[in-house]
Formats: structure tokens, C-alpha cells, sequence
């Protein structure tokens, strides 16, 4: 499998197109802002987009899904059911992104992790020795709980199921605060909320995101 991160928009969002090289089927990882920049890569590498897969429901994560579902209307858009309330408009083919499934994109699989606090239905998504975070963790950093909807304590019990992937597990951020990526191994290390999660140190947590 391969990856591409784009970074889009006045927030310094990330985008990501993911794709197996041998079938060139790919998924497009919260598109949002510059949708035209995914497409003209899809074009050139010749990928085929089979699905879209959301981390969570804000705005500046989904507001470029739309469109790619109006040039393939059958497109399958995976978002974890938790969050869809949150959707100004929900595509047609919207599907539940369900903790512990395989979300099949043609020859591609990426599993589903659960990782609610920063939104109800936040989550990761693993392919391989790659994990798209979202807003759930960032470079040295975790999601914000200050939301309508997030929680810390959700947040905490999140971090914990993070903090038991592999060390040299590559971190996919949502943001680009500190940082671009990273692997697991090294923010275990040096990030305050994933070392504090791993731990087992919940009050200290939850005093550091408060």
C-alpha cells in the first residue's frame, strides 16, 4: 500500500489517498478543501477511487466529500455512526464505519479503530504499519475535548487503546501541528497525553487536557 498526504485548506487539514499498487484501487481519507488536488493525483497515477473514509464529521474534515460522491454516485462514504448527526447534508451511500471492521476499497482493507473524545464517533483507520489519526492524535499533541460533544474521559480510554499499537506503527495526523507524522514508538515517548495514557495515569490525564 501506498500514501499520500496533502496538505489543504487555511487550517492546515490533512488529506490522504491511499492505494494498493498492484490494482491501483485507492480511498481518499477525509477530503476536504482543495478536492481538485486529490483529483488531478488520482489522474495521473491512474488510481480508481473506491471509497471514502471519514475520522469524524466536522466541517473541515468532510466538506469536499461531496464532490467526489456527484462524480460517482455510488461511491460507499464510511463514517462511524456516532457522528452522523453532525453531517449537513449525509450522501446517499453513506455506511456506518464500525470498530473492528475491515472496510474493503476494492483490494485495499483499512481497520476501523474506534477512538471517540474528541467527537462521539472519532476514529482511526489501519493499513498496515500506517494509522490515520484524524483529530484524535496529533504530533506531540491530542484532540481538542472543548467541544460540543467531545470528552475527555472518552478521549483517555482512546489514548489507551492507541498506545498498545506497534512501536514503529506510523502516525497519520489530521493536522499539521508539530509536525507531519511520526511513528508510535517515538510519541509514546515524548507525547505528554499518549505516555500518560500508557501509563495508566488517568487523573494526570485528564488534569493535562483540561
Amino acid at each position: 500500500m501506498k500514501t499520500k498526504q496533502f496538505k489543504l485548506g487555511p487550517m492546515d487539514n490533512f488529506s490522504y489517498l491511499v492505494w494498493d499498487e498492484e490494482t491501483l484501487d485507492a480511498a481518499v481519507i477525509d477530503p476536504a478543501w482543495q478536492p481538485e488536488k486529490l483529483a488531478a493525483f488520482l489522474k495521473a497515477e491512474g488510481l480508481k477511487l473506491r471509497a471514502v473514509l471519514l475520522t469524524h464529521a466536522h466541517p473541515d474534515h468532510v466538506n469536499a466529500v461531496n464532490f467526489f460522491t456527484s462524480g460517482d454516485p455510488e461511491l460507499p462514504v464510511h463514517l462511524h455512526e456516532a457522528d452522523h448527526f453532525m453531517l449537513e447534508t449525509a450522501p446517499k451511500t453513506l455506511k456506518p464505519a464500525v470498530n473492528g471492521e475491515k472496510i474493503e476499497a476494492g483490494a485495499l482493507k483499512l481497520l476501523v479503530l474506534h477512538t471517540p473524545g474528541h467527537t462521539p464517533g472519532s476514529v482511526c483507520y489501519q493499513a498496515g504499519d500506517a494509522v490515520f489519526t484524524g483529530d484524535t492524535l496529533f504530533i506531540g499533541e491530542c484532540g481538542r475535548v472543548d467541544l460540543p460533544g467531545s470528552s475527555p474521559e472518552a478521549l483517555y480510554d482512546s489514548f489507551v487503546k492507541l498506545a498498545g499499537l506497534p512501536d514503529g506503527a506510523v502516525v497519520f495526523p489530521g493536522h499539521s501541528y508539530n509536525g507531519d507524522t511520526s511513528t508510535f514508538g517515538v510519541q509514546k515517548e515524548y507525547n505528554l497525553y499518549l505516555k500518560l495514557a500508557r501509563q495508566g495515569r488517568r487523573a494526570d490525564f485528564l488534569k493535562a487536557v483540561s
